[in-house]
């Protein structure tokens, strides 16, 4: 072989090892098909994700109940109005954020809700005599709050497969974000589902999923004389009936603050008992919780969904980005940190590889295309040893 074909073997095994060297430090994939592109966040939920998706909803029943002074003398009994007999509840939807934890609506869980809704059961107390509303009553003790999750049996990939009560972990009223998280003990791993990098953008088209409370004695298998006799639990009656989650679709039309916390507002139909449920891209990222806290215009579709941004951080997933990249697209920062353990040192271990690689193959060329003097030979044609 001669010398320069060696010179320029030498030289691309150099710079083969250049791109191998390269690849090892910035932890570089090897080149593979082009995978498919992410949805269009324009377009509506494929429907076999928003499948995927549904088995990660949870049904919630709160029922309230007068707390119970141990120091008090019990009062004489009153004839029970009709409907008394049946439990004060209230009917909304979460979704699990993490294995063991569901967010929701915080007004789902709020105290001063279930007061009202105490306090509403025997309808707007009114003088007898002039048939004016009543003043309010004064300070109240918060009632007993019991939160019951399920998920029916039809759902496919439910992990509550029995009614079970779930702790409420923390929450911030309907005017001051209106988000909640509970936390779940004893039962199987959930399936997550995960929230938007970034705010959405107006005119995007979104989902909106959770229970509906409208009607729902209506729904096959919801055992009223069940639930009146006290034999089973709101949360029992609905799982054992045949009700499943619903979605709508609509888009983002608005971003508005009301008492200084930003909402969404959103097209799509919402309803009683979608309270808490998750508000989803087309990617089947959490755009915001289905919150309902002011109903801006009686009769118009126009319904409320919580912030992004003030989401991630009631969950401690720091604010959206606006340029953040959507999911199946990383960014920059995701790239580098994957390359080196933190965004800053990806380029210098690149910088050092390159000049590793040109250092190794000029050692190379200098050693084998170098000029080398010929050696002395005698008068009779035999070289000198």
């Amino acid at each position: 072989m001669s010398t320069g074909a060696l010179v320029r073997r030498l030289s691309g095994l150099a710079v083969a090892l250049a791109v191998v060297a390269v690849s090892l430090l910035t932890g570089a994939a090897p080149a593979q098909a082009d995978e498919p592109a992410p949805p269009p966040l324009n377009g509506l939920i494929d429907p076999g994700l928003l499948e995927s998706v549904q088995q990660s909803i949870v049904g919630l029943v709160i029922t309230w109940e007068e707390p119970q002074d141990p120091f008090a003398l019990a009062p004489a009994p009153a004839p029970a109005a009709p409907g008394d007999d049946l439990p004060v509840m209230t009917i909304c939807t979460g979704w699990f954020d993490s294995p063991t934890t569901i967010v929701t609506a915080g007004h789902c869980v709020d105290p001063a809700e279930g007061r009202q809704a105490l306090d509403n059961r025997a309808g707007p107390a009114v003088d007898p005599t002039t048939g004016a509303p009543q003043p309010s009553q004064g300070a109240r003790p918060e009632p007993k709050r019991t939160v019951w999750a399920f998920q029916p049996r039809e759902l496919q990939g439910a992990v509550i497969t029995a009614p079970v009560i779930v702790r409420v972990d923390s929450f911030r009223k309907a005017d001051e974000g209106d988000t909640a998280k509970l936390e779940m003990y004893g039962m199987p791993p959930a399936k997550p589902l995960a929230i938007a990098p970034g705010e959405p953008q107006l005119g995007e088209t979104v989902t909106s999923i959770g229970f509906p409370g409208i009607n729902i004695d209506e729904t096959d298998g919801v055992d009223i004389r069940g639930l009146a006799s006290g034999g089973k639990t709101p949360a029992e009656v609905l799982q054992d009936s045949r009700l499943q989650p619903v979605n709508t679709s609509g888009t983002i039309t608005a971003r508005q603050f009301r008492q200084g916390v930003a909402v969404y507002q959103i097209n799509a139909d919402l309803a009683e008992g979608i309270s808490g449920g998750p508000t989803i891209n087309a990617r089947g990222e959490v755009l915001g919780i289905n919150s309902q806290m002011t109903v801006p215009f009686i009769g118009q579709n126009f319904n409320v969904i919580t912030d992004t941004g003030m989401l991630r951080d009631f969950l401690g997933q720091g604010a959206a980005q606006p340029g953040a990249a959507p999911q199946g697209e990383p960014s920059q920062v995701a790239i580098e940190n994957t390359a080196s353990g933190t965004g800053q040192a990806a380029p210098l271990t690149v910088v050092i590889a390159l000049i590793g690689g040109a250092v190794v193959g000029a050692i190379l060329m200098w050693l084998f295309a170098r000029p080398r003097s010929a050696p002395a030979r005698s008068g009779s044609g035999e070289s000198e040893e």
